[in-house]
């Protein structure tokens, strides 16, 4: 069913972007078309690189802190969607591409994202991290590489789908 809708989307999603661009191009001209879409590319690269620098930092911060830093790594796997989408021609792509450089969009899309894999999986893990435990800072300068965050040196970690 997935590879259904995948397949769908791909072959159908093209036709209706260059359906779009051809509409404007016969209502405004292909000139004032293809500069918009010139535009909102080298617009959508500037704010990409902005928010991607933006997330980057909080995911520093995070990892300084002791904190593992996974909402920082949706931001970035959703800043990186939307570069791919900014920088394909077409105003779909484009508005759903500038929609997810704003941060309460990708928090409502993270919080979806939660909520569908809450009912799907559950997920436990044994041992906790240690506060203020910087592990990933370890050089090869160092003579002893320090423990690694967790109470043991084994994570026990239990899967199991829920239907």
């Amino acid at each position: 069913m997935f590879f259904l809708w995948l397949l769908g989307l791909f072959l159908i999603f093209p036709f209706v972007e260059l359906a779009i661009l051809l509409w404007m191009a016969a209502h405004i001209g292909w000139l004032p078309t293809l500069a918009l879409v010139v535009v909102t590319a080298i617009i959508g690269a500037a704010e990409v690189r902005r928010e991607g620098l933006r997330v980057w930092f909080r995911f520093n911060e995070q990892l300084a802190r002791g904190e593992l830093p996974t909402d920082a790594m949706f931001d970035g796997l959703l800043v990186l969607v939307a570069g791919v989408l900014l920088l394909t021609p077409g105003l779909i792509t484009d508005v759903i591409g500038f929609a997810l450089l704003f941060r309460p969009m990708r928090d409502f899309i993270k919080a979806a994202l939660r909520r569908y894999l809450a009912r799907r999986f559950v997920f436990t893990t044994v041992g906790a991290p240690r506060a203020g435990s910087a592990w990933w800072f370890y050089s090869s300068d160092s003579a002893v590489p320090p423990e690694p965050p967790f109470e043991d040196n084994v994570i026990d970690v239990e899967f199991r789908r829920v239907r």
